[in-house]
C-alpha cells in the first residue's frame, strides 16, 4: 500500500502478519485520537448511529461489551 505523501510512503501491508496489522491499526487509532482529535470531524451520519445505539441500550435491546468479551463471544459462536 502506498500513501499519498511527498515523498510517497510505502507500507508493505501484504507482508505483515495479522498481529502486525492490528498493531498498525492500534497505533494509528491512538495517534489520531491523542494527537489529531481536534483536526478530525466525524462524518455526519455518526451522530445518528450513536443516538440509535443509545436508544436501543435504553430500551434494553442491546448491551455494551468490552472488546475482549465481544471477541470471545464471537469466537464461541463460530467455533
Amino acid at each position: 500500500m502506498t500513501l499519498a505523501a511527498n515523498p510517497p510512503i510505502e507500507i508493505p501491508l501484504e507482508g505483515l502478519t495479522p498481529k502486525q496489522k492490528w498493531q498498525v491499526i492500534e497505533f494509528l487509532c491512538e495517534d489520531l485520537s491523542s494527537n489529531h482529535a481536534t483536526e478530525i470531524e466525524p462524518p455526519a451520519w455518526h451522530a445518528d448511529v450513536l443516538r440509535e445505539r443509545e436508544e436501543r441500550e435504553a430500551r434494553g435491546e442491546s448491551v455494551w461489551r468490552d472488546v475482549d468479551e465481544a471477541f470471545a463471544a464471537i469466537r464461541r459462536r463460530v467455533s
